[in-house]
């Protein structure tokens, strides 16, 4: 500071005060004292002179005098100095660097001493800088080190957890690095961090033999880090404190406590009520947590997990409740799911849904698409096995009708289980995981699918065919037939209502389950109302045969040559040119599904805006599922005809101004995943005289012959096909029982052509748009979620609530995902954020209790201040929606011995 600073700096202190102390105890200005021009102002020398003669100087003989009181040495004890009283009411001014420094910063010179132990910090005008946007007003010297941290670290938070989180991030991204603190190190701040460790969460260290400390170590700090919040996890899933794995885990949690040689002690302490461990675990929750940190994070688990051997350790824990909650390494991910498969027929199917659900919601099912799917396959396993028990007696019914009833129900759901197990397990051995495999549950679902469920349903379907002569006569009371599609669904809207327009959706093989799943989704959104019901397909119950019975028309006809061919009144149903001639005798048109999702909105509408029907051929299952290069993706194709329907759905209602949509199908099909056996061929030992077209499941001809193994019959039957028209063959078909093949051609996972009910049960969903008025009426409101205790008391820093999902998703009722925390009254968070996911279809109000694990934040808390508890909707992430607050009591009633340290 030169002299002309100095001055300026003595004039400001001389404005607040006549009187002003300047206590160069460095002695750095003292020659420099002579130099000072500052006019009306006595310099007074303090050191050697009577402290008595200049008081009485001062206040009694000069009292208008303004005096600058200089000294090399320090004030005296309040007790031994006279100038005591003077320097209550007067000004201090300091002119050495580490006063300088707080000048510049606006701080209290009480601080020098830790200034001067920064000093080299200082030394640069951008770090000074940073310094100064990141220091909060009136900061104290914990606040002024943290900062001085945050700018050496060059990160904005100066908080310990920022901090540490910065270094966690570096250390993961390059586990190997040792110089993670150089930079703290050039400023003497390395022992200012270990500091904060030790205060903040607890990382204190122990005593040498000798009376020393020993030496921090970072990666120590991780793993104590890891464990402390791997700990809590497997307390809050409920493992029972008495487990051995604890044993381990003692040694490494945070904080440490030290006995009275300054030796850790690990004696049983829990911890329950120490912000140091509250502190600890949301460090690491909120890094898994970031989309920013998470891959450091996965890398410092993961290094830590196979240093430490963590698997094996892991491996102990025999229960999938006790690892619900532990997200902390891939390992315990991992042996979830195996005790989840183990104990899948142990658990029920609330505990199995309400588990999975919870997982799904979790850090490695987020961020591995794998193991979500491998939970997904579990889900529609537990569902399969609990419809098995539901049926553990077999298929027994009365008649064809009672049964057909009963597939439309609910027995559609073993295939659907059974497609959505088999989607998800193809997905995660596509990406190289044989998990599901090595449990064994790929092959017990197989097993079952197939030589249970099919095999038995086949013979209990087929009894009803045989006894009732159903093939004489394919009618079923109260089914309407697939022939009549056209008068009875689509000429029935025009019949019954003013509108103008229809739009049909025809996917080749959509089967009953899958056109089941498009309508729950649309029921569970809001704009559109869906409602699902079947007719009884033509047989056989393959493409160009179902294609022709869904036309308007008067007669369908066959025509055999060299192969076979269908007319509708009199025109070629085959291909869609021929089917656009027929409609248009109608008003109608058609188009491919690809054509309409390729318009403009504009185009989409001069395109159909004349026209009374609208037909759309979409083909995606048929198209994966009849070839045998990828037959194997059948499934997954299902999947992708689930999302494009849906769409299709969207842009002629949203787009063409459609306001009525009818979905439907030519046929369905049947598949099991597992190869074709001897077993799944039907004995007929060469194709029989008259057979034009032989395919899988079928063969069409004339004059075919009966057989044991195999059912015959007549189109004019079962498709109502003429026989009163020019040239027209009087067709027959042979289909096998059951499930069986005529041969393997082409593929033989994936086939169609019979009459089994997944072949012959077509979906038919009417689909219409709500007005707003509807919409309030009919659409589904996302469940109340309510806590079963009102006001809310936690009584330590982990802590259990119970809140009550109100009511069963299903008719009524959607899903909902809330994000659920604390807050003070002024709205400050002061818990971790926890998510749950409230999806229960259980009628039971016991089954839709879910417990949250409610982490707080730090200590002080009051018991008689209301906190609340926060809920978010975050169902939709861009749409967020805060429910009603519940008020909370937070009455820790002892504080963890451990944070006295």
């Amino acid at each position: 500071m030169n002299i002309q600073q100095i001055s300026q700096g003595l004039l400001a202190k001389f404005e607040k005060s006549r009187l002003v102390f300047w206590q160069d105890t460095d002695i750095e200005f003292k020659e420099q004292l002579e130099e000072l021009d500052i006019n009306d102002i006595e310099i007074i020398l303090l050191d050697g002179q009577s402290h008595l003669e200049i008081k009485q100087r001062i206040e009694l003989q000069e009292p208008n005098t303004l005096f600058l009181l200089y000294s090399n040495v320090a004030p005296n004890v309040p007790e031994r100095d006279w100038l005591f009283d003077i320097r209550l009411y007067s000004e201090d001014f300091y002119a050495d660097s580490s006063s300088m420094i707080l000048n510049e910063l606006g701080m209290r010179m009480e601080f020098r001493p830790v200034i001067s132990q920064y000093r080299a910090f200082f030394t640069n005008k951008v770090r000074v800088n940073r310094l100064k946007k990141l220091l909060p007003h009136s900061a104290n010297k914990e606040e002024l080190e943290l900062a001085l941290l945050a700018a050496t670290l060059k990160i904005d938070s100066p908080t310990f957890a920022g901090i540490l989180l910065d270094f966690l991030v570096k250390q993961g991204n390059d586990i190997h690095d040792e110089s993670l603190f150089d930079e703290l190190s050039k400023y003497n701040l390395t022992a200012t961090f270990w500091r904060f460790a030790a205060d903040e969460v607890g990382y204190i260290l122990e005593k040498n033999d000798d009376g020393s400390t020993t030496e921090p170590e970072f990666i120590d700090l991780i793993i104590k880090l890891l464990f402390t919040e791997c700990y809590q996890s497997l307390i809050n899933s409920g493992l029972s404190s008495a487990h051995s794995i604890f044993e381990r885990f003692k040694i490494n949690l945070l904080p440490i406590h030290l006995d009275e040689h300054g030796k850790k002690d690990y004696s049983d302490r829990s911890g329950l009520n120490s912000s140091k461990r509250a502190t600890a675990v949301n460090i690491i929750k909120s890094m898994r947590e970031s989309r920013s940190m998470g891959d450091a994070y996965n890398k410092l688990a993961s290094f830590i997990e196979a240093e430490l051997e963590l698997k094996n350790l892991l491996g102990t824990i025999t229960s999938p409740q006790d690892l619900q909650r532990v997200e902390t390494f891939e390992s315990a991910e991992q042996q979830f799911i195996i005790l989840l498969v183990k104990k899948i027929n142990e658990l029920d199917k609330v505990e199995v849904d309400a588990l999975i659900s919870h997982r799904l919601t979790t850090h490695w099912a987020l961020i591995q698409p794998n193991y979500a799917a491998i939970l997904k396959a579990i889900r529609a396993a537990k569902q399969f096995y609990t419809l098995k028990q539901k049926y553990i007696d077999g298929f027994q019914y009365d008649s064809a009708k009672e049964m057909y009833r009963a597939y439309e129900a609910e027995l559609y759901k073993f295939d659907m289980a059974y497609r959505e197990f088999c989607q998800h397990a193809n997905q995660v051995a596509h990406n190289g995981s044989d998990i599901l495999k090595k449990t064994g549950l790929v092959n017990d679902i197989e097993t079952l699918y197939v030589d249970w469920y099919l095999h038995d349903l086949a013979i209990t379907w087929g009894k009803h065919i045989d006894q009732e002569n159903l093939l004489n006569d394919w009618k079923i009371m109260g089914v309407p037939n697939q022939y009549d599609f056209y008068s009875h669904q689509v000429e029935s809207i025009f019949n019954t209502s003013q509108v103008q327009k229809v739009f049909v959706i025809i996917s080749d093989a959509l089967r009953y389950e899958v056109a089941h799943a498009i309508s729950d989704q649309i029921n569970n959104e809001k704009r559109f109302s869906s409602e699902i019901k079947s007719q009884l397909g033509v047989v056989p119950s393959y493409t160009q045969l179902g294609m022709a019975s869904l036309l308007p028309h008067n007669k369908i006809s066959a025509h055999i040559g060299s192969k076979v061919e269908y007319k509708v009144d009199g025109v070629s149903a085959h291909g869609t040119e021929n089917r656009k001639k027929i409609l248009a005798k109608h008003n109608g048109l058609a188009f491919k599904a690809s054509e309409v999702l390729g318009w403009t909105n504009d185009e989409g509408r001069q395109m159909v805006k004349d026209a009374r029907v609208v037909y759309i051929y979409h083909d995606q299952i048929d198209a994966i599922g009849d070839k045998a290069v990828t037959e194997n993706q059948t499934f997954e194709a299902c999947a992708d005809a689930i999302s494009e329907i849906k769409l299709l759905i969207e842009r002629i209602i949203n787009r063409l101004n459609g306001s009525r949509v009818l979905v439907t199908a030519d046929h369905g099909f049947i598949y099991k995943s597992s190869d074709v056996v001897d077993s799944d061929r039907a004995t007929l030992q060469a194709q029989p005289k008259g057979a034009v077209e032989a395919k899988k499941r079928y063969i069409i001809g004339e004059t075919l012959p009966e057989g044991d193994n195999y059912w015959q019959g007549s189109l004019n039957t079962t498709a109502n096909l003429a026989l009163d028209t020019e040239n027209c063959s009087n067709a027959e078909f042979i289909v096998p029982r059951g499930s069986n093949r005529f041969n393997f051609v082409g593929g033989a996972k994936f086939v169609h052509g019979g009459v089994m009910p997944q072949e012959i049960c077509v979906p038919v969903l009417r689909v219409r748009e709500l007005d707003k008025k509807q919409q309030t009426k009919l659409s589904k409101e996302r469940v109340p979620v309510v806590p079963l205790a009102n006001p809310i008391r936690l009584v330590s820093l982990n802590d259990k609530i119970q809140l009550l999902q109100a009511g069963a998703v299903g008719d009524k009722y959607i899903a909902r995902e809330l994000e659920i925390w604390v807050a003070d009254p002024d709205g400050n968070v002061v818990s971790h954020k926890q998510v749950a996911m409230f999806d229960a279809t259980s009628e039971r109000q016991e089954d839709r209790r879910h417990n949250v694990i409610i982490m707080l934040n730090g200590s002080g808390f009051d018991r008689n201040i209301s906190y609340k508890l926060m809920m978010r909707d975050i169902t939709q992430p861009n749409r967020p929606i805060d429910l009603e607050p519940v008020s909370v009591t937070i009455d820790l009633a002892i504080q963890d011995e451990f944070d006295l340290f």
